[in-house]
C-alpha cells in the first residue's frame, strides 16, 4: 500500500496537476475500492455425508442455516425438487453472499452439499471450515442421522483470474501454490504460460501441463543429467558431442556447458519457449539461453525429428542423447521416412538411437511413478529392443510427484 500511495502522488506530480493530501488518500481509496471490486471470488466449501435416515424439509433448512451461519428465519428455499430418477435438487441462500446447494442420492442416502461464499479478499479459514464440520456433525447426530461425514478442510476458489487447479498422470488434482501469471502466450505450437510462485520461483507450462520451476533444477534437471549435488556423477560429459531433444527452458543445457562438453546442440521447436525461459526462468537457464550459439554450444529452432533425420542421412552421431521432450507418436508416412519401427510406444527413441554412438547414452525424463502404464511399456519396449536400462526416481516439488528418469544404453 505505502508502495502504491507514493507511486500515485509521484504520477499525479508528473501529471503537472496540484492536488491535496485528502485528494490523494480519496483517489487511492477509490483505486482499492475497485481493485477489491475486481478480486471478488468465490470460496466453496466441500461436504458430503451418509445418512442413517432421511432429512425432513424442516431439517434441511436447520441444516443450511447452521453451514451458512445464519438465523433460520434469514435463510431461503430457492429452489427444490428432483433432478433425475435418483436425484433431490434444494438449494438455499441466506439473502447476503452466500448460498448452499445439497444433492441427494435416495438410494445411497448421500448427501452432498457445498457452501458458496463471494469474497472481495480471499481468506483461506481452516479455523472456520473446522468449526462448521463441527457443528454439522452434532446437528446430524443429534437428529440420528450421522452415518459419515466428510468434508475438505480448504476451499476450492473460483472466479480469480488466476486458475490454480491442475490434474495428475494418476487422476488426482493437484492445487499448485502460484503467485501470479506472468505470461500467457499462445504459439504455433503449444500454449506457454509463466507464473510466479514464492515456493517454486517461475515456473512454465505448456497446454496447461507443468514442465518446470526455476527451483527444480537439482531435483529434476541434476538427476535427470547424473550431476547430483553431493553425488559422484554417473555420467561424464567432458569433451563430449552432445544432442539435446527439445529443452527450451534451458536448464539441462546449461548444466552440460558447466561440464565442458565439447559441443552441445540444443533442438527445441517453439522460439517463445526459449525467449520466456531466457527472460523469466533465471534461476534454471541461467545465461545458456542468452545467445543461440557459442564456443561449445548451438541452439537450433526447429523440429528435433529433422535434425535427427539429417543427422541419420549423414551419419553423424553424438556420446549423448538427451529426450527432454514428452515421448510421442511418429507418423513416418507423413514425413516420408521409410524406417520400420519395432515398437508402438519408444518410436521417437528408436530414431535417436540411430543417431547414437555405440558406446552413448541416451537419456530421457520417463514421466510420474503414477503414471504406471507409460514406464512399463517403456521398460518392456527396451526389452524388446536388446537395450540396457537404468531407472532413477526423484520428488520434484513443482509436479507434486516423483519423477522417474532413465539411462538407455546398447547391450
Amino acid at each position: 500500500d505505502i508502495y502504491f500511495k507514493c507511486s500515485l502522488v509521484f504520477v499525479l506530480i508528473r501529471s503537472g496537476q496540484i492536488f491535496d493530501v485528502s485528494t490523494v488518500l480519496f483517489l487511492f481509496s477509490e483505486t482499492q475500492a475497485k481493485s477489491k471490486q475486481r478480486a471478488m471470488t468465490e470460496e466453496t466449501i466441500v461436504f458430503h455425508f451418509y445418512a442413517k435416515k432421511l432429512l425432513s424439509d424442516s431439517e434441511l433448512l436447520n441444516l443450511a442455516a447452521i453451514a451458512m451461519e445464519s438465523d433460520s428465519s434469514q435463510v431461503k428455499s430457492a429452489l427444490s425438487g428432483p433432478a433425475g430418477d435418483d436425484l433431490q435438487l434444494d438449494v438455499f441462500t441466506n439473502g447476503a453472499n452466500k448460498v448452499l446447494n445439497i444433492r441427494r442420492y435416495e438410494s445411497q442416502n448421500l448427501y452432498v452439499f457445498d457452501i458458496l461464499v463471494m469474497r472481495s479478499r480471499v481468506k483461506i479459514d481452516l479455523v472456520l471450515i473446522r468449526h462448521l464440520e463441527e457443528l454439522i456433525k452434532k446437528f446430524l447426530t443429534d437428529i440420528g442421522s450421522l452415518d459419515r461425514l466428510y468434508c475438505m478442510l480448504g476451499p476450492i476458489r473460483r472466479g480469480e483470474a488466476l486458475w490454480r487447479y491442475f490434474p495428475m498422470s494418476d487422476g488426482r488434482i493437484v492445487e499448485f501454490n502460484l503467485g501470479r501469471l506472468v505470461e500467457d502466450r499462445q504459439t504455433k505450437y503449444q500454449n506457454v504460460k509463466i507464473y510466479w510462485s514464492e515456493v517454486h520461483g517461475h515456473a512454465m507450462f505448456l497446454d496447461d501441463d507443468i514442465m518446470l520451476a526455476e527451483k527444480d533444477q537439482e531435483p529434476y534437471t541434476r538427476v535427470l543429467l547424473g550431476l547430483e549435488t553431493g553425488k559422484p556423477a554417473r555420467n561424464c560429459y567432458a569433451d563430449k558431442e552432445i544432442l539435446i531433444l527439445g529443452g527450451g527452458d534451458g536448464g539441462v543445457i546449461c548444466e552440460l556447458l558447466k561440464q565442458q562438453p565439447r559441443m552441445v546442440t540444443m533442438v527445441e521447436i517453439d522460439s517463445t519457449v526459449v525467449q520466456l525461459c531466457a527472460k523469466y526462468m533465471r534461476g534454471a537457464c541461467e545465461d545458456a539461453l542468452d545467445t543461440l550459439e557459442g564456443p561449445n554450444k548451438k541452439i537450433i529452432i526447429g523440429d528435433c525429428l529433422d535434425h535427427l533425420h539429417e543427422c541419420i542421412q549423414s551419419g553423424k552421431k553424438y556420446d549423448y542423447i538427451i529426450n527432454d521432450l514428452t515421448e510421442f507418436m511418429v507418423n513416418k508416412e507423413e514425413r516420408g521416412w521409410n524406417y520400420d519401427f519395432a515398437t508402438d510406444n519408444c518410436q521417437m527413441m528408436e530414431i535417436a538411437l540411430k543417431a547414437l554412438k555405440p558406446d552413448g547414452c541416451y537419456i530421457l525424463r520417463g514421466g510420474s511413478l503414477s503414471y504406471t502404464h507409460f514406464w512399463s511399456c517403456f521398460e518392456d519396449d527396451c526389452r524388446k529392443l536388446g537395450l540396457r536400462f537404468r531407472v532413477y526416481d526423484s520428488y520434484v516439488p513443482a509436479f507434486y510427484d516423483k519423477y522417474r528418469f532413465y539411462e538407455v544404453r546398447f547391450a
